[in-house]
């Protein structure tokens, strides 16, 4: 398979250029829709955009095809994380970074890069396929929103790949964990810290009682905890008399989740209870998990495309969430895959051109993959 290495470094090197953070993506997708449009898809924009507040809605494009094979999904977000105004891409031997001063956003626009050229190929080679929809998403880098909105009401797709995940070519991610954020309000009692201390209950001291005794770091090779903000503000002159916790929890395990979440929950009670203050614990899950075996027809034929190609697919169990999380808890069976991408959310992110060309490739056998000759048993 000849892909335009030319045409793919030109395009990435441009989209890397437009800014948008999250909830700015209006130029990106407009690029992107111009793109598209132009290789025959109809373009449709959901209201994500109204609902969160931002510049554009999820782009949702449709390709017709041969209504006896597959119908497939391509996805990525639009969005990249700050600082992304003013990239000002280097390529060294192939290796493409920033300045320095800025993230290189190929998370994940070297995944819609990727889409794109796939898509162009088939366009252009008059390639057989089933219908193809390409969904770019907003928002995805502030909590998966962009998906968490997406009017499912306009995908139509039997299987999907999305390409958005860190590791080697090959690289598969087949187990992702539930996330669910907590938050712990402890209310004590307050006082002058300086003439009557031991009439107050700080609920500082009893919040970090609380925490030395919670769950915290990795739990097991599935289940991990966090705290990410402890506040208590209070004059120095006054016993705290309310303190804050905000955390999450993560795991593949659904059992162990909750088992985490109800222990969490006796430690705050009985802490508060044993120092004469009270506590109000919240949770609310993020997003859900999910698992494809060996034997998912979407993990195979993913597998399969990449074995087509000469690459050695390697199945990976992750404690990250992706766009992949929410499609696939909304009843569409997709996997993201590893596209060579490294050090995300800093300014040393970078990836090598020859990564994005070999991801361009995966998804243009993945879209086609049964017009072609039929796999043997082993997928070769």
């Amino acid at each position: 398979m000849d892909m335009n290495a030319e045409w793919i470094e030109r395009t990435f090197l441009e989209l890397v250029q437009i800014s948008s953070h999250s909830l700015e993506e209006g130029r990106m997708a407009q690029r992107c829709q111009k793109e598209l449009a132009e290789l025959g898809f109809s373009i449709t924009f959901d209201q994500a955009g109204e609902q969160l507040g931002g510049e554009t809605g999820n782009l949702i494009a449709t390709l017709p095809g041969d209504s006896s094979l597959p119908k497939v999904l391509l996805a990525a977000h639009m969005d990249t994380v700050q600082p992304g105004r003013g990239v000002s891409p280097r390529v060294d031997a192939g290796v493409v970074h920033s300045d320095g001063s800025t993230v290189l956003g190929a998370d994940d626009k070297a995944g819609v890069t990727a889409i794109l050229s796939a898509v162009r190929y088939i366009v252009q080679n008059r390639v057989p396929h089933g219908q193809i929809q390409v969904v770019l998403t907003i928002a995805e880098e502030i909590g998966l929103q962009g998906a968490r909105h997406l009017d499912m009401s306009l995908i139509h797709s039997d299987v999907g790949l999305s390409l958005d995940s860190g590791g080697a070519i090959g690289t598969i991610p087949v187990a992702g964990p539930t996330q669910v954020k907590w938050e712990a309000t402890f209310v004590g009692k307050s006082a002058h810290a300086g003439v009557a201390p031991e009439r107050g209950i700080s609920a500082i001291r009893v919040a970090a009682r609380a925490v030395a005794q919670m769950p915290h770091g990795r739990i097991d090779e599935e289940t991990t905890v966090n705290i990410g903000s402890f506040v208590g503000e209070s004059p120095t002159n006054v016993v705290a008399e309310r303190a804050r916790l905000l955390g999450e929890i993560r795991s593949r395990n659904a059992e162990k989740l909750e088992k985490i979440i109800h222990q969490m929950q006796q430690v705050f009670e009985a802490t508060a209870a044993e120092n004469a203050a009270r506590v109000e614990f919240r949770h609310q899950k993020m997003y859900d998990g999910f698992r494809y075996g060996s034997d998912s027809p979407a993990r195979q034929r993913i597998e399969a495309a990449m074995q087509r190609l000469g690459h050695q697919p390697v199945p990976v169990e992750v404690g990250g969430g992706s766009d992949a999380n929410i499609l696939s808890a909304a009843g569409l069976p997709i996997l993201n895959i590893g596209i060579g991408y490294e050090e995300i959310h800093s300014t040393s992110e970078m990836i090598r051109l020859e990564d994005i060309v070999e991801a361009a490739k995966i998804a243009t056998t993945f879209c086609t993959l049964e017009a072609g000759e039929k796999l043997s048993s082993d997928g070769q």
